[in-house]
């Protein structure tokens, strides 16, 4: 059975050492491995705010892009719409976000953070950093800019 993995256990080596130089040498395992201590820092800042990544993905695109329509949002965050629509059900439920129909289409749904969902992103930004830091301190700061950079010629067409 394994463990979750925390900021402090998420490099530990479980069976000693351990010869993984073939997935060493692949980008994706690396990726991967940072993502989990990255993931660590995040769970723990974010635990007593009960924020996920995926509602401080949204909440910051809200922020940023008041009355974004569904589909916009969906595609922004790669997140599958009908995905995204639970989600948003439940930041909606809690009282963080509100939809509305445009006045042009009827069809389409127009999202913004609420007052509450505002307070809550600003509290989730400054945790989010905190995490960052926590997960990067070996890093200098051109060479999380470099990471930033190279990881974002990645992901982006």
């Amino acid at each position: 059975m394994s463990t979750k993995p925390t900021a402090d256990n998420i490099n530990d080596d479980l069976v000693g050492q351990v010869d993984q130089s073939e997935l060493l040498d692949l980008l994706g395992y690396n990726v991967r491995r940072a993502y989990l201590v990255i993931q660590a820092h995040f769970d723990m800042q974010m635990e007593k705010l009960e924020v996920r990544q995926a509602d401080f993905a949204v909440l910051s695109t809200l922020r940023r892009n008041p009355g974004i329509n569904q589909k916009s949002l969906a595609e922004a965050l790669a997140i599958a719409p009908p995905n995204l629509a639970t989600l948003l059900d439940r930041l909606e439920s809690a009282g963080l976000l509100a939809r509305q129909r445009s006045t042009g289409d009827k069809r389409i749904q127009l999202v913004s953070l609420t007052p509450q969902g505002t307070k809550l992103h600003t509290q989730a930004v400054k945790a989010a950093r905190k995490a960052d830091e926590a997960a990067v301190h070996r890093l200098s700061s051109d060479e999380r800019d470099q990471l930033r950079l190279l990881l974002s010629k990645i992901f982006q067409d």
